[in-house]
């Protein structure tokens, strides 16, 4: 469990039975944005940075902790969103915890994108795109029912709700943006990858961790400037 002071703590992120709480997958991604802080974005000084589906919020408040541990607050500016409203008060009750002022991180209740076209437009497009989508293959009936389980239930190959997403990264990214999502190994993460190379973007995987016997996944894809 990570005890970076520059990322949220585990003692102060909201807490609610329907919503999806940090774990193995949640500590990789942020892992890999605050390794990406300190190489690159603290010379880069991202202006946007969006998390969809940011359940408790631990992610997006680390990540506007990070901004502020690189010199950054008052330039980065972090917008979070969820489909499930009790994530949407979770994460704003994360955020209050840790003293993230709204001015610093925003969240919204909405699909994917859809609550963020506004300041994507006037931001010139996301420098940063984080996504932990739900990934574990289930029956298709069971992706968005609501509740918890509407953050792990994937569909087929588990790709069902992320599938939705990918036709949108390349355009809502700024040039030179970044896209970092969760990868399950029987999510298929090449054939993800060639996808986003199919669109044009730069793929590699940036980390991974074994999780109860899971390959676990963090994909990072760039888009050229």
């Amino acid at each position: 469990m990570p005890c970076d002071p520059n990322l949220a703590s585990m003692a102060k992120i909201g807490v609610h039975d329907d919503v999806y709480p940090p774990a193995e997958d949640s500590f990789l991604l942020v892992d890999a944005l605050a390794d990406l802080w300190a190489r690159e974005l603290v010379s880069t000084r991202p202006k946007l940075c969006v998390e969809i589906g940011t359940g408790s919020g631990y992610v997006a408040c680390s990540n506007a902790l990070l901004a502020r541990a690189h010199g950054c607050e008052g330039h980065t500016h972090t917008r979070a969103s969820d489909a499930n409203a009790r994530a949407v008060e979770t994460c704003a009750e994360t955020l209050r915890a840790h003293g993230v002022r709204e001015t610093e991180c925003a969240v919204a209740s909405g699909d994917l994108l859809e609550p963020h076209r506004d300041v994507i437009e006037a931001s010139g497009g996301i420098d940063v795109l984080l996504f932990n989508p739900p990934y574990v293959v289930t029956p298709s009936e069971e992706v968005g029912r609501g509740g918890i389980a509407a953050a792990w239930a994937g569909g087929a190959d588990g790709r069902e709700v992320l599938d939705r997403l990918l036709p949108s990264v390349h355009d809502a990214l700024a040039p030179g943006g970044v896209f970092l999502c969760v990868l399950l190994e029987q999510n298929k993460p090449q054939e993800v990858m060639d996808i986003m190379r199919g669109r044009g973007m730069r793929c590699e995987i940036a980390r991974s961790c074994l999780a109860d016997e899971e390959s676990l996944h963090v994909m990072r894809c760039d888009k050229p400037r």
